[in-house]
């Protein structure tokens, strides 16, 4: 119904009776009313934001890669240390990993959660994103036994290629990188140590890795990282180093020991 027509000429006492009877409010101050644009315009752009992230996350959830194709999920609320033996040092890193996924929402770094199977690394490790996923960071999980499969595929079948490409693409732009059971890709142990990963696969973690190096300066001239990256792995940093070419594992693993949580004294729980 056209209810501006009727308004015009109609006394003001006339005007603010029939805005009461339909629960709206006059604004006759200037400053109100400029406030009131104000906050208009601002929660019509926090909604076209809004529309845009969802969307973003809908791709990117779309294009994670898990192991049998299954989408996992995890909380720290479904965190539950008394599964193991030692409660206390369970507790302990479920905390660990909750406050690094709290300062990702205001810094950018890698952590890598390294231990046995089976401990619970890559639950809190979905736990992470949850967290920074729930206060608008995009997300994106990658299982490396899964997209070194995909590579192989990729040989006898071009859709597998361009699958490969968008999820590469999509590795270097997401805010926060999930690498699961990084190291299972270089196969069972050799004789004498670990074999070297493919060297394919090799190119293709370095050229992600690099990218979510890339750094901006601020006003005092120092660099910050744009992109986290969270890595887990049953592998020690030695094993590792077998693996893989060491300028791909400085821009993967974090330098700063406190980025590290060791899953220590646990116990398989699956």
């Amino acid at each position: 119904m056209n209810i501006g027509a009727p308004i015009i000429g109609m006394h003001q006492d006339e005007i603010k009776r029939m805005a009461e009877e339909h629960g709206a409010v006059i604004l006759t101050d200037p400053d109100e009313i400029e406030a009131f644009k104000k906050r208009r315009d601002k929660e019509f752009h926090d909604e076209i934001e809004e529309n845009v992230f969802q969307q973003h996350m809908r791709f990117f959830d779309s294009i994670s890669l898990y192991s049998g194709d299954e989408k996992l999920s995890f909380t720290f609320n479904d965190w539950d240390p008394t599964k193991q033996e030692d409660v206390n040092t369970a507790k302990g890193i479920g905390n660990q990993c909750f406050t690094l996924a709290k300062a990702m929402l205001t810094d950018n770094f890698n952590v890598m959660l390294v231990g046995t199977p089976g401990v619970g690394k890559t639950s809190l490790a979905l736990a992470m994103l949850e967290a920074v996923h729930a206060k608008r960071k995009t997300t994106m999980f990658v299982s490396t036994m899964a997209l070194s499969l995909l590579l192989t595929e990729r040989f006898d079948n071009r859709e597998a290629q361009q699958k490969l490409d968008r999820i590469i693409s999509a590795m270097k732009k997401v805010d926060v990188l999930l690498l699961d059971d990084f190291g299972t890709e270089a196969g069972m142990k050799a004789e004498g140590g670990f074999k070297p990963v493919r060297k394919d696969l090799q190119e293709y973690f370095f050229n992600v890795a690099d990218a979510r190096l890339a750094t901006i300066k601020d006003d005092n001239d120092n660099k910050h990282r744009i992109k986290s990256t969270i890595i887990t792995t049953n592998n020690t940093m030695g094993q590792l180093k077998q693996m893989y070419n060491e300028k791909l594992l400085s821009r993967l693993i974090p330098h700063d020991v406190d980025k590290t949580v060791v899953f220590k004294n646990m116990v398989d729980i699956r």
